[in-house]
């Protein structure tokens, strides 16, 4: 049986933690945010995640495109999945913090406190400090000894002494050979909402219209349960709302690999449903990204924590307060 951690080794100069059972082998980018950058299913040697295809790097590598705004962000993603608190979405500033989009805590460097290796635990716990709002964050990714399933148990706590807004988002990027014209997504939801911002060339949908999951009925008919090839250069963004239950599956029958994410619903009302299937034809992928982000979140819409405090889709930790998140991904035959 293999059971292995290690804590040795690092990638693009971030420090990273390498989790690996029988069934799944996983890095974590302990440096950068705690992302999660791969998480690979040994049976079909399939990662799961999307790659990104540009020069990304570390936050501390003295390279800043830009300070903040939405580079501060791209400039450093490496695909795969982020936690992203305490502002999910566009730049935004709130109680007199400039936030980049998705700041802060995917650009912030967290610490190893501490890891199992034993016959029936594997797991890092990572921990950081936020810097422009008083907010503790504590992270175990722990892998199943006898199935093939990742779990994601966090914890944000306010160490100020006055309550504080903030919105919380699990950028999960599922990227080829997994995502494809033959794998099918299925999600337990009843509208879809169109982000009310989508003004690319290559959006299907008019900014901030709504109609029923799965299909829409305009122009011309899309199923969002199909994921259409690349050369038809799509790029969209829609919130997934009035969830029945917490969780989505995606299943490709051509690799023989389907991919089961579960979150808490009482804490992730919404999933972003972000799809650039070869029609981010801007900087920084230039239409060499094929994936899509399906990413439980609190609070819409894209625009970013103003809008969300505005619209009451914002939360609220009060002084001392914590707020835990446990997220499963699981891998399974079809």
């Amino acid at each position: 049986m293999v059971i292995r951690i290690s804590t040795e080794y690092t990638r693009r100069g971030i420090d990273i933690v390498l989790l690996e059972s029988d069934y799944l082998r996983i890095e974590v980018l302990a440096g950068k945010g705690g992302d999660i950058s791969r998480i690979v299913d040994k049976r079909t040697d399939v990662n799961i995640l999307f790659e990104s295809p540009h020069r990304w790097g570390s936050p501390e590598d003295g390279y800043v495109g830009a300070p903040d705004g939405t580079f501060a962000y791209l400039d450093h993603y490496p695909g795969g999945w982020q936690s992203v608190v305490p502002a999910a979405g566009g730049p935004s500033k709130v109680a007199g913090a400039p936030f980049s989009l998705h700041g802060e805590s995917c650009l912030t460097p967290f610490s190893v406190e501490e890891t199992i290796d034993d016959e029936d635990e594997l797991s890092v716990t990572l921990t950081a400090r936020l810097r422009r709002y008083p907010i503790d964050v504590e992270r175990t990714i722990s892998l199943a000894i006898d199935e093939p399933e990742l779990s994601v148990d966090e914890t944000v706590t306010n160490h100020g002494e006055v309550a504080v807004d903030y919105s919380w988002l699990q950028h999960i990027a599922l990227g080829q050979p997994l995502i494809d014209p033959d794998a099918r997504l299925e999600v337990p939801c009843e509208r879809v909402l169109v982000d009310p911002e989508q003004a690319v060339d290559a959006a299907r949908f008019t900014p901030g219209e709504e109609f029923d999951w799965p299909r829409y009925n305009g122009g011309e008919t899309v199923d969002l349960r199909k994921f259409p090839p690349k050369d038809e250069r799509v790029h969209d963004l829609v919130a997934l709302t009035n969830l029945h239950d917490g969780h989505y599956t995606v299943e490709n029958t051509k690799i023989d690999l389907g991919v089961r994410v579960e979150f808490p619903l009482d804490l992730y009302e919404y999933i972003w449903y972000w799809q650039p299937l070869g029609g981010f034809t801007e900087a920084p992928f230039f239409g060499r990204n094929y994936n899509v982000g399906l990413e439980p979140c609190t609070s819409i819409p894209n625009a970013g924590l103003e809008e969300a405090i505005e619209n009451g889709t914002a939360r609220t930790l009060e002084a001392g307060e914590s707020q835990r998140s446990q997220l499963s991904v699981s891998t399974y035959p079809v």
